[in-house]
């Protein structure tokens, strides 16, 4: 059985545009105004870091509405060409939040997937291309190559089991649970791959030879599983 539910009061957000609209916008505003108020709206950084081009397609499409709706409002109340308007404004911030929100979390999505877009190579052919783009100052890619051959190594030595999808955190925090003196390390690296691949960093080639260095270590340690589980990424 459905409940009755109470009117729906107003956020602090919709009050304030309400509140800036009502001091700020003539009581009859013309379609330049309107114009201007979503051009305002739409210059923000949110709506600039989705792909180029959709906030122009909304702010055309506003704009367009916006001017035909209010320079049919003439002979109407003034008053409700200002709630209009406000109204117009939080449905655009809210219609323009949805669009944006799926790239925005792809991009603070804090760890990229291990072999997205990677050919099914062994380990040792992933340390010739790490090695190879090293010895082109391709530090970005070498960290990449590396990255993986750690990981697909520990697929060969059933470390675990080959899992796609797998992220560089995922595997970071199942290999601290077999390796925990090399906690500390692998986590670093799962840090650095996730940044280098989403472009927040640029790698030395220090970085690159210490992501070689634990992958030497890693292939030297034999995996000692613990009964109970080991501290995880977010928990060093």
């Amino acid at each position: 059985m459905m409940q009755r539910c109470g009117p729906v009061q107003p956020g602090p957000g919709t009050l304030a545009i309400l509140g800036v609209l009502a001091l700020d916008v003539p009581v009859q505003p013309s379609g330049a105004m309107a114009r201007r108020l979503a051009a305002d709206e739409l210059a923000k950084q949110v709506y600039q870091q989705a792909k180029p081009g959709l906030a122009q397609i909304i702010l055309n499409w506003v704009a367009e509405f916006v001017s035909d709706l209010l320079d049919g409002l003439n002979a109407l109340n003034a008053n409700l060409g200002l709630v209009l308007l406000a109204a117009l404004v939080v449905a655009l911030v809210v219609v323009a939040g949805w669009l944006v929100r799926p790239r925005l979390n792809r991009k603070l999505d804090p760890s990229a997937e291990v072999f997205a877009d990677a050919e099914p190579l062994t380990s040792a052919e992933h340390r010739r291309l790490a090695a190879a783009a090293a010895a082109a100052a391709d530090y970005p890619g070498a960290v990449t190559a590396q990255f993986r051959a750690l990981i697909r190594g520990c697929e060969e030595r059933a470390v675990f089991d080959p899992q796609p999808g797998r992220t560089a955190h995922e595997a970071a925090d199942e290999l601290m649970h077999a390796f925990g003196s090399l906690a500390v390390p692998l986590r670093s690296a799962a840090e650095l791959f996730s940044g280098v691949r989403y472009g927040r960093t640029l790698p030395s080639r220090q970085d690159f030879e210490r992501l070689r260095n634990l992958d030497t270590d890693v292939g030297a340690s034999s995996p000692h599983y613990r009964d109970q589980p080991s501290a995880t990424i977010s928990e060093l």
